[in-house]
């Protein structure tokens, strides 16, 4: 049953924030995005499946056509964070997107496809910048897979590798993808699956694992793990997010390997510390 016009107008306005998941609509749909509502739609696609959520349509400016067939369609990409409103307020049924906001994203699979930008900083090293640009998303099994139980030194050092890659694509500098990397490599030795050791990759917390497995089906797996820490650092994790931009050192206060064991792994142990400060020189020496 369509909603009557007097439903649009008042003062019972939504407003949302969202993120895109699909911006191909089918026909008779076109110009439309589907959203994920933050706090409206849970991350859980075992919950809310993708087929489920909503369409929503686009506000397009005044210098477009405004009738079917003229003018420009919205060019919106997945994964992007959008802002927009429920036209039909408390029923919110009707979402339309008003503008989008920029953000640090996952990579997307063309991003990932592509090699990441040198954007200028004096303190990358040359020699490990050239080594690390080819960013892809791993195919190898023993990589993407999990092995819940002992992985062997071949295959942690090739997941160190992977997540330097996978943190440079996302913006951090050489210095912050090798103390977060560490970290893990402590935290887990670079192991998704729960163990006597370690729960997760980034040994999570149980709500914070349970938040995990409410992420994705393929929890399990190695790269979704690390999408889930970079998931956590631009949400409930921002905290820790900002220390980490705001530090230019490895070791030491207020360094990178400090701030990640301290405000993102939860381990403030001065030992623990300094165990990953360690493995942050070995893996730069290495890498280099």
């Amino acid at each position: 049953m369509k909603p009557i016009l007097s439903e649009y107008y008042g003062d019972n306005t939504r407003w949302f924030i969202a993120t895109v998941v699909d911006a191909s609509p089918p026909y008779g749909f076109e110009g439309r995005v589907k959203i994920r509502v933050h706090g409206l739609h849970t991350s859980s696609t075992r919950l809310i499946p993708q087929k489920d959520l909503p369409w929503a349509q686009c506000v397009l400016p005044t210098t477009e056509g405004g009738v079917s067939g003229i003018g420009r369609m919205p060019q919106i990409q997945p994964n992007a964070l959008v802002f927009g409103m429920f036209m039909d307020g408390m029923n919110s049924q009707t979402p339309i997107v008003v503008g989008s906001i920029p953000h640090v994203e996952l990579p997307t699979t063309i991003q990932l496809g592509q090699n990441a930008e040198d954007i200028g900083e004096d303190n990358k090293p040359e020699g490990l910048w050239q080594n690390l640009v080819e960013v892809v998303r791993p195919k190898d099994a023993d990589i993407q897979n999990d092995n819940s139980g002992n992985i062997n030194n071949l295959v942690k050092l090739s997941r160190e590798k992977t997540a330097v890659k996978f943190f440079l694509n996302l913006g951090y500098t050489v210095k912050q993808s090798i103390g977060m990397s560490s970290g893990l490599t402590l935290a887990s030795g670079q192991r998704t699956g729960v163990n006597k050791q370690s729960r997760g990759l980034a040994d999570f917390p149980k709500e914070r694992y349970t938040d995990l497995q409410n992420f994705s089906n393929n929890y399990q797996q190695y790269f979704t793990q690390l999408e889930f820490i970079a998931y956590e650092l631009n949400g409930s994790q921002t905290s820790a997010n900002i220390r980490l931009l705001q530090s230019d050192k490895l070791e030491g206060k207020n360094g990178i390997c400090e701030i990640f064991c301290k405000y993102y792994l939860k381990k403030s142990d001065s030992k623990f510390v300094k165990q990953v400060e360690l493995q942050s020189r070995r893996m730069t020496d290495r890498i280099v």
